[in-house]
């Protein structure tokens, strides 16, 4: 297996939100100083609590720039015109500043920074690292439990050493590089337990209802100050984060519904960033050399879930010939702008033992279509309705190309597009038919992007899709040791082959970042959760 290193040392508003944040108020100044940055979005989170609403861009987001890991992916430069981006092999300091590994590859000792402050100015310890993993296991709506199985089961595989060091053991050494892998994203925030402290009662021993309208209890770079629900929500560098207080001093991020406008306010130099864009509206900025838009190695996907269990789409004959009769070309070409590829494999294809053997990418045969329905018994056309988040407008557009497609293979599609809150809500309870999503794995290990949306019983297995050889693919995979090597890519493919053949997931294309930045703008990383890592930024040459 690898070894792993030790680290060294004029606003189109939204309906007001379903919460509120205490003590908000003051909005960003008129004009942007260099201290200030103003991104312009298309919604909000749901939820300030992970444990509670973890899903969307938005939700995203916010849990990176306000929340802290011990340990994060390394940020490296880009080649071939690429931008800097993660290298998802590499591990590097946030809140603790080393680790390391014992001989048998199963305890891994992590040293604590603890002259990191939370933004609420309180040191980091060992305790709020155990209370932060009690809470992300004891909640009954947490994804996290779902998401880290088998490489974390259970907060007891934490424990403290002492009040700078924390230990974690694995079960098997091959678990060693997902668990470093799962502790480097945001689903493994480190929480604030002084700041906790005073809202855990008995029926909320976690302070989890507190902190679904509550923001300041993270290590990170941000502090929310200011939230008006559906406008705009004001964040200020934290002084005491571990990397450094951030260059940008304060971030506005105002809600913009309509991505045309977000585009203009960039343009007009009103914004400096803006998020969620239309592709063709980023290509136009770009041409016209009015911003900056990047090229990356993206693990970003379109995809469209299928519900399996019940409706059309339990019969896999529906969803095959569903997969056949979709344009990807023309959505590539006419809403993507050429910004998107077609994807043959969901897995980061730079691994050493990456097997794409017998892999193919989804392709357009309406003749394939209309015959897998024929035989299958099928003579009326196949109705079903396909739902949109309102707020991502490429995937409006896209859902509008394959409405228009697919009727030529005999299926009828109603779209039913719905603001983001309606979305999240409807994923978790998986009561769409069919919906559209941009989506990724923030963890690249081979095992968690083939598990995390495909295990039984998980919030996040949006198709609800159960299969026994998938299972045993993936458990063969993970006892076959290092899962980034041949041994176990030989099963990473045979799982793949299972997703193609099943189609409970229609993987449409890999799409690039849907964003754009001013031109004096510095420091756009390309992170496996697609969004911006608001420390990073700068103005060029300050």
């Amino acid at each position: 297996m690898r070894k792993p290193r030790r680290i060294i040392a004029a606003l189109a508003l939204l309906t007001a939100g379903t919460f509120a944040l205490a003590a908000c108020s003051s909005s960003g100044s008129a004009s942007t100083p260099a201290s200030t940055f103003v991104i312009v979005t298309a919604a909000q989170p749901q939820s300030f609590s992970y444990e509670t609403s973890a899903t969307g861009y938005e939700a995203a987001e916010f849990f990176t720039n306000t929340g802290s890991t011990l340990i994060r992916n390394k940020y490296v430069a880009g080649t071939g015109g690429q931008a800097r981006h993660e290298d998802y092999n590499s591990f590097t300091p946030l809140l603790a500043k080393s680790y390391d590994v014992s001989s048998d590859g199963l305890t891994y000792t992590f040293h604590l920074d603890t002259k990191a402050k939370s933004v609420d100015g309180n040191a980091l310890t060992a305790d709020d690292v155990i209370f932060s993993m009690k809470r992300k296991f004891g909640t009954a709506t947490s994804i996290i439990p779902f998401a880290s199985a088998p490489f974390i089961t259970s907060p007891t595989q934490f424990t403290k050493v002492d009040n700078a060091t924390v230990q974690v053991k694995v079960a098997k050494a091959s678990y060693g590089y997902t668990m470093l892998s799962l502790l480097s994203n945001a689903l493994y925030n480190i929480y604030d337990l002084k700041a906790l402290k005073s809202h855990i009662t008995a029926a909320d021993p976690y302070a989890v209802k507190w902190t679904n309208t509550h923001a300041d209890y993270g290590f990170g770079a941000y502090k929310l100050v200011s939230y008006t629900p559906g406008e705009q929500m004001i964040y200020d560098a934290n002084p005491g984060y571990p990397l450094g207080e951030p260059k940008v001093k304060r971030i506005v991020q105002r809600v913009v519904a309509d991505a045309g406008t977000r585009s203009q306010l960039l343009k007009s130099g009103s914004a400096q960033i803006a998020v969620q864009l239309r592709p063709a509206d980023q290509v136009a900025l770009a041409k016209a050399k009015e911003a900056q838009i990047f090229t990356v190695p993206t693990n970003a996907w379109v995809y469209m879930p299928l519900l399996t269990t019940k409706g059309v789409f339990k019969d896999v004959n529906v969803r095959r010939a569903l997969a056949a009769a979709i344009p990807y070309n023309e959505i590539n070409k006419n809403v993507y702008a050429g910004r998107a590829t077609s994807n043959s494999t969901i897995l980061s294809s730079t691994d050493p033992g990456f097997d794409g053997s017998g892999l193919k990418a989804n392709t357009t045969d309406v003749a394939k279509a209309k015959s897998i329905l024929a035989a299958a018994g099928y003579k009326s056309p196949i109705s079903f309705t396909l739902t949109v988040n309102n707020s991502v407008p490429d995937l409006d557009e896209t859902a509008v190309q394959i409405q228009s497609a697919v009727k030529a293979a005999g299926f009828d599609v109603t779209i039913n597009s719905v603001n983001s809150a309606t979305f999240q809500a409807g994923l978790t309870a998986k009561t769409f038919e069919a919906d559209l999503q941009r989506d990724y794995a923030v963890v690249q290990s081979p095992p968690y992007v083939l598990s995390l949306f495909y295990t039984p019983h998980s919030p996040v297995n949006f198709p609800d899709f159960t299969d026994s050889t998938l299972t045993n693919d993936i458990a063969a995979g993970n006892d076959a040791g290092d899962p980034t090597q041949a041994a176990a890519g030989k099963h990473w493919n045979a799982a793949q082959k299972v997703l193609q053949d099943q189609q409970p997931t229609i993987y449409i294309n890999y799409v690039q970042p849907l964003n754009a930045f001013a031109n004096n703008v510095d420091g756009y990383v390309f992170r496996s959760d697609s969004v911006i890592d608001y420390s990073q930024l700068s103005v060029s040459g300050k």
